[in-house]
């Protein structure tokens, strides 16, 4: 018995840093490519062509944005298969009151649910505007300011976090035009 739970405890160690290091690393990339800069679609379209992302679907793509009826979206298949986990990146443009604004989504699976959504908080200083529930998915809103933009963030997140989860993560920001 004794065996059994050291076993176990040095499994659960070993596991934990890596669930953290992989959440880590997928929160990365959702920062560098969605918020520090704020959703750029030509920025990461041209970082997509580059780097030879293959394209998704645009009904896929359409799933994973946070807007309604957008003006330009693409979506990329960032990795995935038997030897990696799923990453799909998705921009969109949309014009809401007026103004145009852009969206930058990432998709991440295998990934700790609760370490990304604290480090992410602690990460960009978010202040939580208001969460909703579904059947099997819990929304949480967050607002940031990042290099004096204003984003919105939301977090898709299951409702029951395993350690190894499918989130969305996505930012919207009013659209900066560079003179």
């Amino acid at each position: 018995m004794k065996r059994t739970l050291a076993a176990c405890l040095v499994i659960l160690f070993a596991a934990g840093p890596s669930f953290a290091d992989d959440a880590s690393s997928k929160l990365s990339f959702f920062y560098d490519s969605c918020v520090s800069s704020g959703p750029d679609f030509e920025r990461t379209a041209e970082r997509a062509k580059a780097d030879e992302w293959p394209s998704m679907a645009e009904d896929m793509a359409l799933t994973f944005t946070p807007m309604e009826n957008p003006e330009a979206l693409e979506g990329w298949i960032v990795s995935g298969g038997e030897a990696e986990s799923f990453q799909a990146l998705v921009v969109s443009r949309a014009d809401v009151g007026g103004k145009t604004v852009e969206g930058c989504t990432v998709a991440l699976g295998d990934v700790d649910a609760d370490v990304f959504e604290k480090a992410l908080v602690e990460k960009v200083n978010a202040v939580s505007a208001g969460e909703e529930q579904g059947q099997d998915r819990v929304y949480k809103r967050y607002t940031a300011t990042i290099n004096g933009r204003s984003e919105a963030i939301t977090l898709t997140l299951p409702l029951y976090a395993k350690g190894s989860d499918q989130i969305i993560a996505s930012t919207v920001a009013e659209q900066q035009i560079e003179h």
